[in-house]
């Protein structure tokens, strides 16, 4: 147990950063290598409103309400307890400062403030925002788009351009390249962020939880431009840092899941595993305390936010991961992929076949998931 009563908690989503980007950023680098650091995380969601609402409910997105484009204010709010509430209780001043009421729901927060994207600076912004609050024990969230936001626009602009879908998935590195060329801006926010912490003397009482809520195609698949069609590993692979002051620091590659984060904080702050026996996540910190913790199967699902047109009413894209097997699902139109990932990390060989032994399992595996969140698709016990 991590008890730290007194702690701050300082939770920051750096939007659509890519797990393999991380090494880019000397920031964000040296403080994975100083904090607790989960490099096999898997987003559940790979789009923001609804990645966001599972992890702040630790429930997958089909048990929490909010499960496609068309159901982003259909939280569970009057039966679900989100991070903020549950901090709240045990006497934190709550705060999250994010770009849409459509990114979490209002309860539990103390101060629930939206910057307008087109005119914020990321930096000064949440640095005033930390000096504002810093002597109040705090729960402060903050949503930061930029690199999401550039990259699009980016790819819009280029768009204009060459206004055809085949130029953009035939340039996959010049896409990288842009892509790359916005790190140091997210960069240099968590640098201004820590020297803020530093500044004001709260650097030693502030646990920071960094993580991404999904990756971004820079057009490995064709269909794909930026997130939320599919559940490919490239929008799947996120990663989560938690800083805790005074604990040494310790690199996981165990496969874990972002609805596993909630629990995490919620331990940190002293909770009992009993009181969340709603939530599907599972904290953490079983990893550091057993290194022979097993890897957490994935289950993931999203419903083609980008296309294609129009979106579906629900999800409709599924995927479950063990053991670096997967087997996706779309159910319109109707189709199965298998990857061996170990040996196609970029899902390029579709292996599937219906009678091979590991398809079976897995396929069990995603009927269970399938069951457990009340989503009813098209598979019948012949498939």
């Amino acid at each position: 147990m991590y008890y730290s009563k007194d702690f701050n908690i300082l939770a920051i989503n750096l939007d659509g950063l890519r797990r393999d980007k991380l090494f880019h950023c000397p920031a964000l680098k040296s403080l994975s290598e100083r904090s607790y650091y989960f490099s096999k995380m898997d987003t559940v969601t790979p789009y923001t409103f609804t990645s966001l609402h599972a992890i702040f409910s630790g429930l997958y997105p089909s048990s929490n309400g909010v499960n496609s484009y068309y159901n982003m204010f259909k939280f569970k709010k009057n039966s679900l307890t989100t991070i903020p509430q549950f901090l709240k209780k045990l006497g934190y001043y709550t705060c999250c400062d994010i770009n849409s009421k459509s990114v979490m729901p209002e309860q539990g927060y103390d101060e629930y403030l939206i910057y307008d994207e087109k005119t914020i600076d990321f930096p000064q912004r949440h640095s005033d925002l930390i000096k504002k609050l810093h002597k109040k024990k705090f729960f402060i969230f903050l949503q930061n788009t930029e690199t999401h936001n550039n990259l699009v626009r980016a790819i819009i602009e280029k768009d204009k351009e060459e206004p055809t879908d085949d130029k953009y998935f035939k340039s996959v590195e010049e896409n990288d390249l842009i892509y790359n060329s916005h790190l140091p801006t997210t960069d240099s926010y968590v640098g201004k962020l820590l020297n803020t912490l530093d500044e004001l003397g709260i650097s030693k009482k502030t646990i920071l939880v960094i993580f991404s809520d999904h990756g971004t195609s820079v057009g490995e698949k064709k269909g794909e431009k930026f997130y939320g069609v599919y559940v490919y590993d490239y929008t799947l692979n996120v990663f989560t840092i938690i800083h805790i002051p005074g604990q040494a620091p310790k690199k996981i590659d165990k496969q874990c899941r972002t609805i596993d984060i909630f629990p995490t904080i919620a331990e940190i702050a002293g909770a009992q595993n009993k009181q969340f026996s709603k939530i599907q996540g599972e904290s953490l910190f079983s990893f550091i305390d057993n290194p022979d913790a097993e890897s957490r199967e994935v289950f993931a699902e999203t419903g083609g936010l980008y296309g294609p047109w129009p979106s579906p009413k629900k999800h409709n894209v599924f995927c479950v991961k063990i053991n670096q097997k997967k087997l996706i699902y779309n159910d319109t139109p109707k189709t199965w992929e298998f990857y061996d990932l170990k040996n196609d990390p970029k899902e390029l060989n579709n292996l599937y076949n219906e009678n091979s032994k590991e398809v079976k399992f897995l396929k069990e595996r995603l009927i269970h998931y399938f069951q457990e969140n009340n989503i009813i698709t098209s598979i019948s016990s012949n498939d």
